[in-house]
């Protein structure tokens, strides 16, 4: 494609798709690399014919060292040269990535789209170009191929996100069209040395497998790919519109961090409007990314027995409970082991506990307040948060019993039990705080040594 036929089909491209009216203000994302150089260079020739506004964005992530200093630089000349407004960002995004516990990709990106959206509301823009070409494009449906994915990840990148109004007026050109382009414009770009390492999975499908389709299956796998994309997006569209329907139905209530659903009515659906269904919900409430093995999971705790729970993303969390499925918002309370000294009292974040001999006692109403046998207590006394397998034999009972049982017999919900001392003594439970006592403790008529236990909340953590 020569230099006159590039610039035609840009101009064709973005009036077919609506990308851009005339007269607006449009942001270019610039890495300073030869994709989003050449956008800029196509936007800037494009700028007087269509009476634009453009500016530059460009987001530091301090990944390469000097080499994203000097990216940084060279894009800060390139605007100030030429007088273009130009909008800078520099963040550790190793930090944050550990922080929020993400992927260096995952937070990167977040990053970088929350800075140009940002600009764009606050300043009054009205798009954000970005420079994704069609190779991007092949590259990221495969990628969720092989990850995979569901319908949303064979749509691939959209070229119009009226939601964010982001655009991709590139996403035609395959990446030879724009290296030719920016050879016969003289465009000046800097080398992303980490392009070319094939460790990295995006890199190594650019640089391996695409290169071998194109070979020896299909050399049009672009344009392929690029026709199941825009079949996958109506297929899309097609059920979002089903699952709207379906959501009334089934949801039985809805608020911005909790989510339930009838699970008798969910389970009568068929399989692909239940997977279609959790992936739209999962979407809405995580922030990380959603493969299919997250709504195998999801699909796994809907024929699960009451009380099994799993995390599906970061503070998100998916239950059975009853004929519901509970998908919220939380934040799983930190487990806790305090180790116990008799005959004190002790305080502990949320509670205090108290323990002293008595000569005599009687049992209590109050749950609070347990008598046991001290005579049957060991060496290693602590007070734990529950365990996932942890059994009990309860107070006027002879067989063990799981506690997840008991927590469910006692309808005691997901997050309350978590936050349940457990006391426990050289690896048998001892009391579940506040509600049941085991009964190999139990005070007798042969008992010597009578120990008194009180438990109460608090609502000031220890100091």
């Amino acid at each position: 494609m020569t230099e006159d036929k590039l610039f035609k089909s840009f101009q064709q491209f973005i009036l077919e798709n609506r990308l851009i009216q005339r007269g607006e203000k449009i942001i270019v994302s610039v890495s300073g690399g030869i994709d989003s150089m050449t956008l800029l260079n196509l936007m800037l020739d494009l700028k007087n014919r269509m009476k634009l506004t453009i500016a530059i964005a460009h987001f530091n992530h301090q990944l390469r060292g000097n080499e994203s200093n000097e990216d940084e630089t060279f894009i800060r000349d390139y605007a100030k040269k030429r007088k273009i407004r130009c909008f800078i960002e520099s963040t550790d995004t190793n930090h944050i990535s550990e922080t929020e516990k993400l992927s260096i990709q995952e937070t990167a990106r977040n990053l970088r789209y929350n800075f140009l959206l940002n600009i764009r509301k606050s300043l009054g823009y009205q798009k954000i170009a970005t420079a994704h070409n069609a190779d991007d494009n092949a590259e990221t449906i495969l990628f969720n191929i092989f990850r995979g994915t569901g319908v949303h990840g064979m749509t691939g990148i959209p070229v119009f996100r009226k939601d964010q109004n982001i655009i991709r007026p590139l996403l035609f050109a395959s990446r030879d069209e724009i290296t030719s382009y920016a050879a016969e414009n003289n465009i000046s770009f800097r080398e992303d040395s980490s392009n070319s390492k094939k460790e990295y999975t995006r890199n190594f499908i650019r640089h391996e497998i695409l290169p071998a389709i194109r070979q020896n299956i299909n050399p049009n796998i672009r344009g392929s790919l690029l026709r199941s994309s825009h079949i996958f997006t109506g297929l899309e569209i097609f059920i979002s519109t089903a699952n709207k329907s379906l959501k009334k139905k089934i949801i039985r209530s809805k608020s911005k961090n909790e989510l339930i659903i009838s699970r008798n009515k969910f389970i009568a659906l068929p399989q692909f409007s239940k997977e279609q269904l959790l992936y739209d919900i999962a979407r809405e409430f995580c922030n990380s990314e959603i493969d299919y093995s997250t709504i195998t999971t999801m699909l796994k705790i809907s024929e699960a027995a009451t009380g099994t729970f799993s995390s599906i993303g970061n503070d998100v969390l998916i239950l059975r409970d009853r004929n519901y499925l509970i998908i919220k918002r939380w934040k799983r309370p930190s487990a806790f082991v305090y180790p116990i000294k008799l005959e004190t009292e002790q305080k502990f974040s949320g509670f205090k506990f108290k323990s002293l001999k008595v000569t005599k006692g009687t049992y209590s109403n109050n749950r609070n307040i347990e008598l046991i046998d001290g005579d049957l207590l060991g060496k290693d006394i602590h007070i734990r948060s529950w365990h996932d397998g942890d059994w009990f034999i309860p107070f006027g009972m002879n067989k063990k019993k799981k506690l997840s049982d008991f927590f469910i017999d006692e309808k005691i919900p997901l997050l309350k039990k978590l936050t349940i001392p457990i006391l426990e003594s050289d690896g048998m439970i001892v009391w579940v705080c506040g509600m049941r006592s085991d009964n190999r403790f139990r005070v007798t008529k042969t008992t010597k040594n009578i120990i008194k236990l009180e438990y109460k909340k608090t609502k000031e953590p220890a100091s």
